[in-house]
């Protein structure tokens, strides 16, 4: 099995977006409704064009999500691999990316994303079935020197 798996395999689909005209009280009802610290502002063909965030609506002064937002956006596509948006979460101190398919958003993937497949997620070897977790397959199996290892989700044992 492939070592790297995209991130379009635990992305969340069904996200909350903001467009640059919605009025930054409104946006603000919706991070708090949804309890979510952020939100991509896409425009009218569905383009990522910012993001706005908790700080930005704390912090900024504007009337629209347009005037608040941070229009400096860093996006991956679906194919991007989990452990390079980890390291472009952590590495750019972000807590969200939006995911790209033709230049139009198709998901998003968060840290919680990311901590949720390193949390249920493991590799097994396809010899001896040791298991070990990680964002991508180990090169080599620690107790039999294998080099095959498959994806499994939950518990191992279970």
């Amino acid at each position: 099995m492939t070592s790297s798996i995209p991130v379009k395999e635990l992305m969340t689909r069904d996200v909350i977006t903001f467009t640059e005209d919605e009025e930054v009280g409104a946006a603000a009802q919706t991070l708090s409704k949804k309890r979510i610290t952020g939100a991509p502002v896409v425009d009218s063909e569905g383009h990522v064009v910012g993001i706005v965030s908790e700080v930005d609506v704390l912090t900024k002064r504007g009337k629209t999500v347009k005037e608040i937002m941070s229009p400096h956006v860093i996006a991956v596509t679906e194919d991007t691999g989990v452990e390079e948006a980890a390291q472009l979460l952590a590495g750019k101190r972000i807590r969200r990316l939006p995911v790209l398919r033709g230049g139009k958003m198709v998901g998003l993937v968060s840290r919680s994303d990311i901590l949720d497949f390193f949390a249920l997620s493991h590799w097994t070897c396809d010899n001896c079935g040791h298991w070990e977790r990680g964002l991508e397959a180990p090169v080599i199996c620690a107790m039999c020197q294998g080099d095959s290892f498959h994806l499994e989700r939950g518990a191992p044992g279970v």
